[in-house]
C-alpha cells in the first residue's frame, strides 16, 4: 500500500519548510552548555510562550512541529531532558484506529518538572504542582498537586502556605 507506515508533515510544516528547519535547528542549538536565559529566548524565538523567571534545563525538548501552542506560565522549573509535546501524529495506517492531535500543552505559573519527565499534547500542569522525575503526564494535574509514576497519577498536596 502506497504511503504504509508513513507520518505525513504537519501543516506548519508543509506551510512554512524554512522556518520548520531553523526551529529544528534552534531546538538542537538548546542542548548544548549556555545560560538558561540564553535558551528561554531561544526558545521564545521558535515560538514558544514563555513567563518570567523560568528556567529551562539542558536538552529539554519543547514541541517542534507547534511550538506556538506551548505555553509556560512565570516561575516555571522545567529541568533536563523533558519532553513537552504539543502535537501527535501517527502512521497513515492507522488514522482509523487513533487520531493525530494538535493542542495547547500548559504549564502554569510555579510548577516544577522533574528530570526526564514527558508532558503529552493537551495537558495542563496546575500552578505549584510538582511532578516527578522520569513521570509521563497523561491527564491534567490539578493545582498543588505531586503527580509521579507512569502513567503520572496524583500522590499528594502542597500546602499553600508553604509556597514562598
Amino acid at each position: 500500500m502506497k504511503g504504509m507506515g508513513t507520518i505525513e508533515a504537519s501543516e506548519n510544516t508543509r506551510k512554512r519548510p524554512v522556518r520548520a528547519v531553523i526551529n529544528k535547528l534552534i531546538q538542537a542549538v538548546t542542548g548544548l552548555p549556555m545560560l538558561p536565559s540564553q535558551r528561554v529566548r531561544l526558545h521564545r524565538f521558535r515560538g514558544v510562550s514563555i513567563g518570567k523567571d523560568v528556567f529551562i534545563g539542558a536538552g529539554v525538548l519543547i514541541d517542534d512541529a507547534c511550538p506556538e501552542k506551548v505555553i509556560i506560565e512565570d516561575k516555571v522549573t522545567v529541568l533536563a531532558r523533558t519532553i513537552i509535546l504539543a502535537h501527535a501524529t501517527y502512521p497513515n495506517h492507522f488514522q482509523n484506529v487513533i487520531k493525530n492531535k494538535i493542542a495547547e500543552t500548559r504549564i502554569c505559573e510555579g510548577a516544577y518538572v522533574g528530570v526526564g519527565a514527558i508532558i503529552l499534547p493537551g495537558i495542563t500542569i496546575g500552578k505549584y504542582s510538582i511532578i516527578g522525575a522520569g513521570s509521563v503526564v497523561t491527564k491534567d494535574i490539578p493545582e498543588y498537586s505531586k503527580a509521579v509514576g507512569v502513567p503520572a497519577q496524583v500522590v499528594g498536596e502542597i500546602d499553600k502556605t508553604l509556597i514562598l
